[in-house]
């Protein structure tokens, strides 16, 4: 199997074995999935808008907030000696029917070392509710010693507060157990307080996709609980009968962190009380923040596991073949399109990927889209890279095998436009050349094989290079005689045009380069050209082994006729008709006469392109409506009227040519030539009625 025909298969296949790789190397996820996360998750709040009922999450947050601390109940209290403002709130809650309690709050300093049986009713609440009761740890500091003895030392009323971040910074998991610094591990602080709520255990870990933000979790400031568990215990009740609770700061300086949930809609202010005491749910603590109090991510692990509803990430495997398949299909995008349309299909793509994750988080499974979206992007410009060396390579290819009989510039086009290179044909509007050597049979009697071979391949290359100069294509030489086409295989509007100056200028260096070497006492050629426009079949033609590129149809076989059509008229270049009327504003011709060609079906005329019209003067373009009067004279049987006009343009043609060449005789041109058919005409007048076709009996 030829690879660099199949390097679209390969490019994709090693794409997609790329993606696994890279997918099983990095465990499915790349750094910015947790962004992708963040982002999802806003976009299922949005896509979904999910009901948020407060009063039943399984989790409730008992705030230290600003307001309670300037509330008078606690404003006498410094922060470290607050310990009757815990115990009373304790009893209140496990009052008002809490499951179990846990503080986020590191408890590592004991007012009673300040003043005697101060912290007294907090270790008698501490005792009294040890087996519902969670205090805060860090992995390198424990509660102070009292506290631990009111718990009568009992480890599993610890959990740790502290939660390890991603690898951006950003908080997304919770785990059940933590490593210590020295060696084995400790519970995390949601981990214990499921345990003393004799709720469903933490699993490994809790990946934090919220559907509401954090801070909507129900939230109740300290003091507002106190007083209500004074004045309305039902209401408190209401609010905390069955949940768990955590009781931690929320003050924006302190102990905030950014989650999940970073782009989440928070709640400015609920002003609706819940009871008259004063019960009410808080607001979020900084709604201008994207971070949230460290409480609340212990507290949204906890619901999570409670309420059953918790996010699983999708497998590696489920990851990597996601990953191939965009590697796969986006290294294919970049093999067959265009640059701005494979730009809109990965677009397309990646908003088909990111609608399709937000979906399955709507369903409580995080699909990481990072590697796709990353091999998405990737792969075509990989691909491209793949794609510009093969196709570099195919094209020098081509310039090099086609250098040899295309003009560099036909040679580009093809480059670009490689589908030409096939068997098979089109129809298209080309201009054909047939130029022969005149000469070439007499000489060949007169010198050495060698030599006239040069001399052939000499004047043959003049002809070339003014064909690959407008931009045509050699077909074949034939000997003595080249075959040349515009219009294919590269496309040309100006395909006459192009096939009349070269033309006009071969036959004016041959003649040029014949009169220097018969000045030298050498020989050389003179050249006929004949050249007609129009429809053809073009294309390669031949076996599936062996082709040629080329032209076939009435057009070529017309031009083959009309390259011998200049002898009959003394000039070099004679042109069908359709090249005439497509050239005609480019070039002053005439108009020589009406001639029916061996083969075809009908009688046309054809015409010699003297000059372009921008560089005629008026001379030339008088002597070229005195021919046409000539012409019309001739058509209707004045022969002599005809015969006066040409001979008159005979003798001043001649008269100037032999001025710009020197010589007193120089051939008979057209003027000369219709002279003599309408002189012979006049005294012998051909039968009526008459046409004046001029039918050419051999080729």
């Amino acid at each position: 199997m030829d690879i660099r025909r199949r390097y679209r298969e390969f490019t994709c296949t090693l794409c997609a074995l790329a993606a696994v790789v890279v997918a099983v190397l990095v465990g499915g996820h790349l750094l910015s999935d947790g962004l992708l996360l963040d982002l999802l998750v806003k976009a299922r709040e949005v896509a979904f808008r999910f009901e948020d009922r407060p009063e039943q999450s399984p989790v409730a947050v008992v705030a230290l907030d600003r307001r309670s601390l300037e509330a008078p109940e606690l404003a006498r209290y410094p922060r470290a000696l607050m310990g009757p403002i815990w115990a009373a709130a304790m009893d209140d809650v496990f009052e008002a029917g809490a499951r179990a309690v846990g503080f986020d709050l590191l408890f590592s300093y004991s007012a009673n070392q300040f003043s005697p049986n101060l912290d007294a009713p907090f270790l008698a609440a501490l005792n009294k509710h040890r087996e519902r009761i969670v205090l805060a740890r860090t992995g390198a500091t424990l509660p102070a010693l009292p506290f631990l003895a009111a718990l009568r030392n009992d480890g599993a009323a610890l959990g740790t507060a502290e939660i390890l971040a991603d690898r951006d910074g950003r908080y997304r998991h919770v785990r059940a157990r933590y490593e210590a610094t020295g060696g084995g591990a400790f519970a995390g602080l949601a981990g214990a307080l499921l345990v003393r709520a004799k709720a469903p255990p933490i699993p490994g870990e809790v990946l934090l996709a919220p559907r509401r933000h954090l801070e909507r979790i129900p939230a109740y400031a300290v003091v507002d609980v106190l007083r209500c568990a004074k004045q309305a215990p039902d209401a408190l009740a209401q609010a905390l009968g069955g949940k768990i609770v955590l009781v931690g700061g929320t003050l924006a300086e302190e102990d905030r962190k950014v989650s999940s949930g970073q782009f989440l809609t928070p709640v400015r202010v609920d002003s609706r009380l819940l009871h008259p005491c004063g019960l009410r749910r808080l607001g979020a603590s900084d709604p201008d923040s994207t971070s949230v109090p460290g409480v609340f991510l212990h507290a949204a692990a906890i619901e999570a596991v409670v309420s059953g509803r918790m996010t699983s990430t999708a497998p590696i495997p489920v990851v990597a073949a996601l990953a191939a398949l965009t590697a796969a299909g986006g290294a294919l995008l970049g093999l067959v399109l265009a640059p701005w349309v494979v730009v809109r299909a990965v677009m397309l793509i990646a908003v088909v990927l990111f609608g399709a994750g937000t979906v399955a988080l709507a369903g409580d499974l995080w699909l990481p889209l990072a590697l796709p979206l990353a091999m998405l992007l990737i792969a075509p410009a990989l691909a491209y890279a793949v794609r510009y060396l093969v196709e570099e390579r195919a094209r020098l290819r081509i310039q090099h095998a086609f250098s040899h009989y295309l003009s560099p510039v036909v040679v580009d086009r093809l480059a670009e436009e490689s589908s030409s290179l096939k068997l098979g044909g089109e129809r298209s509007e080309i201009t054909v050349m047939f130029a022969d050597l005149s000469g070439f049979t007499a000489l060949s009697g007169k010198v050495e094989p060698e030599v006239l071979t040069h001399l052939t391949n000499q004047y043959l290359g003049y002809i070339v290079e003014e064909v690959d100069a407008t931009g045509g294509y050699v077909d074949k030489f034939m000997g003595d005689a080249v075959l040349g086409i515009w219009g294919a295989p590269a496309s040309d509007p100006g395909h006459a045009v192009n096939g009349i100056r070269a033309a006009l200028a071969a036959a004016t260096r041959i003649r040029r380069e014949h009169g220097e070497a018969t000045a030298r006492g050498e020989t050389g050629f003179s050249v006929k050209i004949g050249l007609n426009s129009g429809p053809a079949v073009v294309g390669n033609v031949g076996t599936v082994r062996r082709y040629n590129y080329t032209a076939v149809g009435e057009t070529v076989n017309v031009a083959s006729r009309l390259e011998s059509v200049p002898t009959l008229f003394g000039c070099q270049v004679v042109i069908g008709p359709l090249t005439a009327e497509l050239a005609k504003d480019e070039f002053l011709m005439r108009e020589l006469d009406w001639i029916l060609v061996k083969g075809a079906q009908a009688p046309f005329a054809v015409f010699e392109p003297l000059v372009e019209r921008a560089k005629a003067t008026p001379e030339e373009i008088d002597r070229v409506r005195r021919f046409a009067d000539a012409l019309a004279h001739f058509r209707a049987m004045r022969f002599v009227e005809a015969y006066t006009i040409w001979d008159a343009l005979a003798r001043e043609e001649r008269d100037a040519s032999g001025a710009q060449s020197g010589k007193n005789e120089p051939p008979p041109g057209p003027p000369a030539k219709m002279a003599e058919r309408a002189r012979a005409f006049a005294a012998h007048p051909p039968p009526e009625p008459w046409d004046g076709v001029w039918v050419l009996t051999s080729k």
